[in-house]
């Protein structure tokens, strides 16, 4: 008999249908945070009033000072509206009028936010009642040279950041890839930086051992490292807040005041309740793109987020919902077929991927060769597959992906995975891979 799991999708759910031979080892959700609701104004109302690390908000003298709120952009599912009166109420009590303050939407190198994407992020009251602007990566017009990092990178960062006497960074923390987690100063580098500055900040660390560092500290992040002292270089008193959400992408918790002891402290409790362990590598990992919907960049990144719970070779099956399609996600001009990858990437093996990312990728965006060189290392190490719905992705997506196999019927996909692993194969589910992580720690 198949045995039947339920998946969350949007407002609803997918059944899959497993081979009645696969063993689950269990359904992997947050800790401590699961079906937890919190009213985000009172949180963050409440949060502001005790920040870590610095002076509260609203003992400043802000009068005539210009403030800048900092905030993330349409492929984030942050609520900003929700709180941000509980921001917006500690400025106006340190003094500072509407004109003072300003508002710039962190869109690194995404596109530009539509005016009703930012209505949906920060509210109808503050679009009529506040400037706002969205960054942009390619306008070096508007970007200002402020040396490099002791690692190297190039930092070129918004006008509007070195105009302002106080940078407010709104946005969430969460798992990922590369930094650990979001959150903190992300929102300055790479939110409102240069385009090769995000490049080359997204190149700390990268290596055939250590390309994926979902769920490290910031001490132990190279690129978190690298855009904490990029930011710093602004030499702006720079404030957070920074919720933490459920599965539900709901704010539960706020972690306010200094840029980096705030987002520590943030981090820890994003990692003691999103971080699940597994003692066991399974043959299948299914995987969930929930709450990171927005689009395919951001949904696929369930896949890497659960990556360690796998066998190596073993089958990542990730349904991407997608909402917004492709967003920002980049193709690659020219593929081979799947079957042809994997044998070419196990042939070179992993030291030589990256050469050949940057041989093949030399005229492309450096941003690119890290999405290149993440993608060939877990194809590499997995067979990946990915479900979306027909009218949210294109049919041959996989095609022009090049290192996933694509299904728009989740039973083909299903099919397709049991024909590649074991019969009796282990499997571990994440109904909310995109917000959880996985490490892999064997018993002894």
């Amino acid at each position: 008999m198949k045995q039947l799991i339920e998946i969350p999708w949007g407002n609803g759910s997918i059944p899959i249908s497993l081979p009645e031979k696969w063993t689950i080892l269990g359904e992997l959700k947050p800790k401590g945070l699961v079906n937890r609701e919190t009213n985000p104004l009172t949180a963050c109302t409440q949060a502001l009033t005790r920040p870590i690390g610095a002076e509260r908000l609203a003992y400043r003298k802000l009068a005539g000072k210009k403030t800048l709120v900092v905030v993330d952009d349409h492929s984030r599912p942050t609520p900003v509206a929700e709180f941000l009166p509980a921001i917006l109420a500690e400025l106006s009590f340190a003094g500072a009028s509407n004109s003072d303050v300003e508002f710039l939407v962190a869109t690194g190198v995404h596109r530009p936010s539509r005016p009703d994407e930012v209505v949906e992020k920060l509210g109808m009251a503050v679009i009529s009642n506040y400037s706002w602007s969205c960054h942009d990566g390619y306008d070096l017009a508007n970007l200002v040279d402020l040396g490099h990092t002791s690692r190297g990178t190039k930092v070129l960062l918004n006008r509007k950041l070195l105009e302002a006497d106080l940078i407010v960074c709104v946005g969430a923390i969460e798992p990922h890839l590369l930094l650990g987690f979001g959150g903190g100063l992300k929102m300055i580098i790479p939110g409102c930086a240069w385009a090769g500055t995000i490049g080359m900040n997204h190149m700390q660390g990268v290596d055939p051992e250590h390309f994926n560092y979902v769920g490290s500290s910031g001490e132990h992040s190279p690129m978190r490292q690298d855009l904490e002292e990029g930011a710093l270089l602004l030499h702006r008193e720079i404030f957070i807040v920074n919720p933490i959400m459920n599965e539900r992408a709901q704010p539960v918790e706020f972690f306010c005041g200094d840029p980096i002891a705030a987002h520590r402290a943030g981090e820890r409790l994003v990692g003691n309740a999103f971080r699940l362990e597994v003692h066991e590598q399974a043959d299948v990992v299914i995987t969930n793109s929930s709450p990171m919907d927005a689009d395919l960049r951001q949904s696929v990144k369930c896949i890497g987020n659960t990556l360690y719970a796998s066998k190596p070779g073993g089958i990542m099956m990730g349904l991407a919902r997608s909402i917004n399609g492709l967003g920002e996600m980049p193709l690659p001009k020219k593929t081979l077929p799947y079957p042809v990858m994997r044998i070419i990437l196990k042939m070179i093996g992993k030291n030589r991927i990256l050469p050949l990312v940057k041989k093949v990728k030399k005229d492309e965006p450096v941003e690119e060769l890290f999405i290149g060189h993440f993608g060939l290392q877990m194809l590499r190490r997995n067979h990946i597959c990915i479900f979306s719905d027909s009218q949210l992705l294109p049919a041959d997506i996989g095609k022009k992906m090049g290192i996933v196999r694509s299904f728009s019927d989740v039973q083909a996909m299903t099919d397709w995975a049991a024909s590649k692993a074991p019969r009796s194969a282990s499997v571990w589910v994440f109904p909310y891979g995109g917000a959880t992580y996985a490490t892999f720690n064997k018993l002894k």
